[in-house]
């Protein structure tokens, strides 16, 4: 039970994230908010590893953890994009397709091959998804033509599945609270690089100048989600971890796009967000 009262936590904290991320999007680049995002969690995450007072147990570690920094930093500045070019509940539903990739790279990085209730819980999340977008084409994949911002939330969907892998195969070798202070420090710095090699440092500037309150919840619903995320991984499987993460993330930003965006509720938000909690509940009850 405390894994799933850890993996429901991290799942509210990702949609409020995503809530925030929405409202940065017109402020500034994709990237220069990644940064933001990134490098204003370390000084939370670098007090909760100096409390807890561990660091990396042995060398083996260092391989999926950069793997896992790449993939995350990559995420990150698809995600923004995505946002960018369509709206909120247009975008984030594809993410329900992460569950679906985490069954296919756990399997053999971790061994976790899933049950019938796991398999049923992450195909509830999936149609969840098929139906809130069934009317964007004949078929629920012309959403990925009819909205320019879907191919950047499926490549998301399929890093983020990728990179909550390698973290669990880090984990055995490092503490949560030293694994997410070297993933974001990693997934940070490398973007910081990327930014300066081309020349568009200017960019932080015009990031760092948008509302302080969005800033503070950004880098406060991170710092939450990635601490309780790496928490919930002791317990959970990765698949398991990634539909709560999902199907509530997705209920959550119908929601708030709602009420901040004034995004419209239909019918078919509503049954899609009743499949998509059952998946999460499934596999809570699992």
């Amino acid at each position: 039970m405390t894994g799933v009262v850890l993996g429901v936590a991290a799942a509210f904290c990702w949609a409020g994230l995503d809530v925030v991320r929405k409202a940065l999007a017109d402020k500034a680049s994709p990237v220069a908010i990644a940064v933001v995002l990134l490098l204003g969690q370390l000084p939370f995450l670098f007090v909760w590893a100096s409390i807890d007072g561990s660091w990396v147990a042995r060398d083996v570690y260092w391989g999926p953890a950069l793997g896992s920094m790449a993939m995350n930093a990559l995420a990150n500045v698809f995600f923004m994009r995505s946002l960018q070019l369509s709206p909120m509940s247009r975008t984030v539903p594809f993410l329900a397709l992460s569950p679906a990739f985490s069954l296919l790279v756990a399997a053999p990085l971790l061994g976790e091959v899933p049950s019938l209730p796991h398999v049923a819980g992450v195909a509830l999340v999936v149609a969840g998804s098929v139906v809130l977008n069934s009317d964007l084409g004949a078929r629920w994949w012309g959403g990925v033509i009819a909205e320019p911002g879907a191919r950047y939330m499926i490549a998301v969907a399929f890093l983020w599945a990728g990179s909550l892998a390698l973290d669990k195969v880090a984990l055995p070798h490092a503490a949560p609270s030293t694994h997410a202070l070297i993933l974001t420090a990693g997934s940070g710095v490398m973007l910081l690089l990327w930014v300066a090699s081309q020349g568009r440092l200017g960019e932080l500037r015009v990031a760092l100048r948008a509302p302080r309150p969005l800033l503070f919840g950004l880098v406060a619903f991170a710092v939450a989600a990635i601490g309780l995320q790496m928490l919930a991984l002791g317990f959970l499987w990765v698949a398991v971890v990634e539909t709560l993460k999902r199907g509530l993330g997705v209920v959550g930003s119908i929601v708030f796009g709602r009420i901040f965006f004034l995004e419209p509720f239909t019918g078919r938000k509503i049954m899609a967000a009743g499949l998509m909690a059952g998946g999460a509940a499934v596999l809570a009850l699992t």
